[in-house]
C-alpha cells in the first residue's frame, strides 16, 4: 500500500514538472571601456566625476610646467604668452602652422586654436 502511494505521488510530481512553464535565461551584459584620456577619476569625489590633480605647493601647476605640458604634447618652439591664473596661454608650432594653447591650472590642455 505505501508502495502504491509513493509511486502515485511521483507520477503526480513529474507530471507537474513537465507542465510547468519554461523561462527563458536573460543575459546580463555590463561592458566598460576605460580609455584614460584626461585627468583622474575618483569614485567617491562628489557624483563620481572629475578629480582635478593640483600640484598642492604652488595651488595649481607653474607656467614653466604648463610649458613642459605642451611641450610634451608634440608641440615645439613654445612660448608663454599669459601666465595669469587659471589659464596659462602659450603660442606653440605644430607641422609647421602656429597655434595658441591653452591650459589650465589642473595641467590639462583644453583650448588649441589654430592661427594664421
Amino acid at each position: 500500500m505505501i508502495t502504491k502511494s509513493l509511486i502515485a505521488a511521483a507520477a503526480v510530481a513529474v507530471s507537474l514538472t513537465a507542465l510547468s512553464p519554461v523561462q527563458q535565461a536573460q543575459a546580463k551584459v555590463n561592458v566598460d571601456i576605460n580609455l584614460g584620456l584626461g585627468g583622474g577619476y575618483y569614485p567617491g569625489y562628489g557624483y563620481g566625476g572629475y578629480y582635478p590633480v593640483y600640484e598642492p605647493y604652488y595651488g595649481g601647476i607653474t607656467c614653466k610646467k604648463g610649458r613642459k605640458i605642451v611641450d610634451w604634447s608634440g608641440f615645439h618652439n613654445v612660448n608663454a604668452i599669459d601666465c595669469s591664473k587659471p589659464v596659462y596661454q602659450y603660442h606653440a608650432w605644430k607641422n609647421g602652422h602656429k597655434f595658441r594653447v591653452k591650459v589650465g591650472m589642473n595641467g590639462n590642455i583644453f583650448g588649441v586654436k589654430k592661427l594664421f
